[in-house]
């Protein structure tokens, strides 16, 4: 939202977080600046995207140790779901033939 210094600051501080994943992201926003001063661009169209890690940076920034991470984690554990489906499938196969061959 034109604030690309404060955002830059943000970032080069975010690239120490504690959290790989926030780190990481940190990293490839400061990335994004230093390939924005290559190409010489000065602005962006997208300066209204939520990237979802504003809970991360305001606490960081704040010096906060308990922040929410309640949003990632609930999302992880829907994406787990299907797996954890797949690998159990293949024992419930074997007891099943397991049960019709004891009957």
């Amino acid at each position: 939202m034109d604030r690309s210094n404060e955002a830059r600051s943000m970032y080069e501080k975010l690239q120490s977080h504690p959290n790989p994943g926030v780190s990481k992201k940190a990293r490839q926003f400061m990335f994004s600046f230093q390939a924005m001063e290559m190409m010489k661009v000065t602005g962006s169209t997208f300066s209204s995207m939520n990237t979802g890690y504003q809970n991360y940076f305001d606490a960081f920034i704040r010096d906060k140790i308990n922040y929410s991470e309640d949003e990632t984690e609930e999302g992880a554990v829907q994406q787990a779901i299907p797996y954890i489906i797949f690998l159990l499938f293949p024992i419930f196969i074997v007891l099943l033939i397991a049960l019709r061959k004891g009957i």
